[in-house]
């Protein structure tokens, strides 16, 4: 694929950003938040944890 130079968005490159006049500007941290991971095995963090205990406690 050969790269070209366009020119095609020339018009509005350089527009402002636009703020919402109906809606309150989110908060960073709540913008951050949406990308954050999830946890797919809800669960699973707890069942990692117990293992190592029972197997710390069978190692003393």
């Amino acid at each position: 694929m050969k790269f070209e130079s366009t020119r095609r968005y020339d018009d509005i490159i350089d527009l402002p950003h636009h703020r919402s006049t109906k809606h309150p500007h989110m908060p960073m941290r709540n913008r951050a938040a949406q990308f954050m991971p999830f946890a797919a095995l809800a669960g699973y963090d707890e069942i990692i944890a117990q293992t190592a205990r029972e197997v710390r406690e069978r190692g003393e």
